[in-house]
């Protein structure tokens, strides 16, 4: 409750580390060794929503970054996961609801793992092959390649999200973007980025049918979300693209995305912002349609406001007839 730092939670049930120089590492604390094995496992991350941005460059959360903080002189040949949990939970102030996105029975490779000036003389990248189960559903393929020499961080990633029942995903997009999915099917999401600290370019495609969503809004009574009927309408009438291809068999939509990152943001988020900088235009949420959208809920505004002016207009007529039919009651002869 006080603090304002993000909460890390971490439950390993065997490491276990090969062929570890112990000499070296007791003599001089280098930490070498040809592998090490991680088993069954959770791995937990709270964004807190009282964090308060410092100034400092989170370019230190960047994998490239982090490996120099580990240790001043470390070589690991490759560093394999097993059966790792991945969740992230963030909590909305809008909605005041929780949201978590999980990455479940989570399967990696990472090769030339290491700050040593020799080894990376003649290897500075790093790369990885991470298969995962996006919300414990969708397959989930990534590989990574970080160059860890680059003073600018670069590195890239491209993978593939497979078939996937879009409302599986309603426990994170509902408490943090407001919106539900009630219908839609993802056949594949590919993703080929290339990004270091400043930005990210690549394209991004999503292949999809059936897509509707209702658009939400935080129910004050009950202290849950209910859905905007006309916003929906109007949403799933003139916004979203239902399905990508249009028509079957035609050209499916590819977007290109440029991405900035700005120094607040960590690692993984500049990940997701970048391909949701691609998802949205692809199912139609681009800034036009925004605006649209903005423009619409304005003028449902306005006509409300009229409605109300309208009506204290009516009920002030109705009053003042009402009066004037009183005073002329009061001022007419009375009646012998």
């Amino acid at each position: 409750n006080k603090s304002r730092h993000d909460r890390f939670s971490m439950h390993i049930d065997s490491m276990q580390v090969k062929n570890f120089d112990y000499v070296n590492y007791h003599k001089y604390r280098i930490l070498n060794a040809s592998g090490l094995l991680i088993n069954n496992g959770t791995m937990q991350v709270f964004c807190n929503p009282k964090h308060l941005y410092n100034g400092a460059d989170q370019v230190s959360s960047f994998p490239n970054t982090a490996i120099y903080q580990i240790n001043d002189n470390m070589n690991i040949g490759s560093i394999i996961l097993n059966h790792i949990n991945v969740i992230y939970s963030e909590y909305n102030a809008k909605s005041k609801q929780t949201g978590s996105v999980t990455f479940n029975n989570t399967e990696g490779r990472f090769l030339n793992v290491t700050n040593n000036k020799t080894a990376l003389q003649k290897n500075n990248a790093c790369t990885a092959e991470i298969t995962s189960y996006f919300m414990n559903r969708g397959k989930l393929n990534v590989k990574f390649n970080f160059n860890l020499t680059d003073e600018n961080k670069a590195f890239s990633y491209k993978g593939r999200l497979g078939p996937l029942n879009l409302q599986y995903i309603n426990p994170v997009v509902m408490p943090l973007a407001m919106v539900k999915i009630t219908s839609g099917n993802i056949d594949a999401f590919d993703f080929d980025i290339h990004a270091d600290r400043a930005s990210a370019r690549g394209r991004v495609s999503a292949l999809y049918d059936n897509l509707k969503i209702s658009i939400l809004k935080v129910d004050t009574v009950f202290y849950d979300l209910k859905q905007r009927p006309i916003a929906t309408l109007y949403a799933n009438l003139f916004i979203v693209k239902h399905n990508n291809p249009d028509i079957p068999g035609g050209q499916p939509r590819s977007i290109y995305v440029n991405y900035s990152r700005t120094p607040e943001t960590p690692f993984f988020k500049s990940i997701w912002q970048t391909l949701l900088s691609g998802i949205k235009p692809c199912i139609g949420l681009d800034k036009k349609a925004k605006d649209a959208a903005i423009a619409m809920q304005n003028e449902l505004a306005a006509n409300d406001q009229n409605r109300k002016i309208k009506k204290e207009q009516r009920l002030q007529r109705r009053a003042e007839r009402h009066k004037k039919r009183e005073e002329e009651k009061s001022d007419a002869p009375p009646v012998e």
